[in-house]
Order: structure tokens, then C-alpha cells, then sequence
């Protein structure tokens, strides 16, 4: 395929791989990266007790995310509009393949290999027991001073300010942090203000089909302030019955929670599960 121009950038062409799409730099190697093989001193890749970490994230920002780091990024394919992009998405037929195929590849690995599997709104939600965890896989011990350190260091507050995480150093002709920052928001939720209610349908639809056979649970979070900053869990097959016959644009902005005596009630029942556990 040829290299592609969009929103100013030249970008990367881009082919297929057993299926699977690629930046054309990957597939020209794929050859050298399939008959790769470890020498005896490569201690971090041909030792017995390697280690794999594997971070998921919920589909829908999963996608939101995706669609804003291959505008910036020219080494990925332009992704079109969201419209496309999300049509794109569903069909898999991004780079790297369906999101389906990859968080539920590893899920099932884990059960094979030395694999920690973490969330990333787990990671939002309590970061210090997330790196406790992570700490605790890795065999090392560490006290609060240090955890809180490593909390607040990689915060996504403080990371975005840092040169070292944030990909500032990277030319915008490669990596154009004016069209959207690498560092973007960090949020659970953002795909409320880009999906449709009819794509959202659709979606919970696609993934209800793909996910039937797996054990693997992904969590939709909605924070509100006038919870005290208690998150709710709704399931995201509830959310389209709720908003449907209310918003006929796009998830806009914060949505009002306090409008539909449905949720209220879902809300209630929410509050109440928690003060008894």
C-alpha cells in the first residue's frame, strides 16, 4: 500500500501480516522477527523465569485513545475520521489487529506463563495497590515512602510534564504533539464525548458477540461528583437503554446522571451495596 498524507504528515505505508496489519517497516523484516532466536547471554529473554506484563484497557477509550494517537503519530496509518475509524476499529482492521483477539489471546496465556495481568482503570482507581502487585510479581519488597514516591512519579499528571514520558523530544514532522499530545487525558469514560448513542449501541452489541467466550470482564467507569467521587460500575449493556430515547447527538460533555429515575434508582441500589460490604 502506498504512504499516505493526512492532517499534514507524510505517513508510513502500511501492509498485512498473516492478516494482521502492519506499518510496512514490520512487514519487511517479519521474516528476521519470526527466525529470531536467543543467544545464551541474552539473560532477559532466554531465562526460564521470564516475566510478562500485560496492561487492558476497555475498548471503548481503548478506541478513543487509539483513533487520537494515529493522528498525531505518522509511523501509524491516518485514520480517517472517527466515523471510519470507528468502523475500522470494530472491523479490526487496525494496526495490530482486533483488540478482542489481543486482550483475550493473553487472558488465556496467563494461565500458561508468568503473566500479570492488570487494568488500566484498576491502575486509576487504587495505583498504589496496582504497584504493589506488580512490586510483589517481580519479587521485590517495597515500603510506603518508596510506593507513594512511585505513585506520584507516575502519576499521569506528573508524567505529562516529564520530557521523559511525555515524547516531547520527538520532532512533530514524526510524532505531531500540536494535532493531539501523546500524553492526551488519562481519563476512564472520554468515550463518552465521541461516541454516538447509536454507534454506543452498536458497540455493546459487537462486544457482547466477541466476548461470550471468555471469562475475561472489562469495567466502563463513570465518575460523578455529586457521588463524593465514588465510582459506579454500570455495566455498559445498561447505559444505551437508559440515554437512547434522552440524547439523540453524541455523549457530550458530563453527562446528567440526575435526570432519569432509572439511574437513580441503579445509583441507590449502587450506594447501598457498597455501605454494606
Amino acid at each position: 500500500m502506498e504512504a499516505l498524507k493526512s492532517e499534514g504528515m507524510s505517513r508510513v505505508a502500511v501492509d498485512y501480516v498473516e492478516g494482521i496489519l502492519q506499518p510496512k517497516p514490520t512487514c519487511d523484516t517479519w521474516d528476521q522477527i519470526q527466525s529470531f532466536q536467543a543467544r545464551p547471554d541474552d539473560l532477559l529473554i532466554s531465562s526460564s523465569r521470564k516475566q510478562m506484563i500485560y496492561v487492558a484497557r476497555n475498548p471503548k477509550d481503548n478506541m478513543v485513545s487509539y483513533y487520537h494517537f494515529h493522528r498525531m503519530n505518522r509511523n501509524l496509518p491516518a485514520p480517517g475520521t472517527w466515523e471510519e475509524y470507528f468502523e475500522s476499529f470494530l472491523a479490526g482492521k487496525v494496526c495490530w489487529g482486533s483488540w478482542y483477539d489481543h486482550v483475550k489471546g493473553w487472558w488465556q496465556a496467563k494461565d500458561q506463563h508468568r503473566i500479570l495481568y492488570l487494568f488500566y482503570e484498576d491502575m486509576k482507581e487504587n495505583p498504589k495497590h496496582e504497584i504493589q502487585k506488580l512490586a510483589e510479581f517481580i519479587g521485590k519488597s517495597l515500603d510506603d515512602k518508596v510506593l507513594d514516591k512511585i505513585v506520584d512519579h507516575t502519576s499521569f499528571s506528573v508524567m505529562k510534564q516529564n520530557p521523559m514520558a511525555n515524547y516531547t523530544s520527538i520532532p512533530n514532522e514524526y510524532m505531531n504533539q500540536l494535532i493531539s499530545p501523546f500524553m492526551r487525558k488519562g481519563v476512564v469514560g472520554d468515550w463518552k464525548n465521541h461516541f454516538t448513542v447509536a454507534q454506543n449501541e452498536r458497540f455493546d452489541d459487537d462486544y457482547g458477540k466477541n466476548m461470550a467466550d471468555t471469562t475475561l470482564t472489562l469495567h466502563f467507569r463513570f465518575f460523578s461528583e455529586s457521588f463524593d467521587d465514588s465510582e459506579c460500575l454500570l455495566p455498559t449493556r445498561y447505559i444505551p437503554s437508559i440515554f437512547s430515547h434522552r440524547f439523540k447527538g453524541s455523549y457530550m460533555g458530563d453527562l446528567p446522571y440526575d435526570i432519569d429515575k432509572d439511574l437513580a434508582k441503579y445509583f441507590n441500589a449502587h450506594q447501598m451495596a457498597r455501605t454494606e460490604n
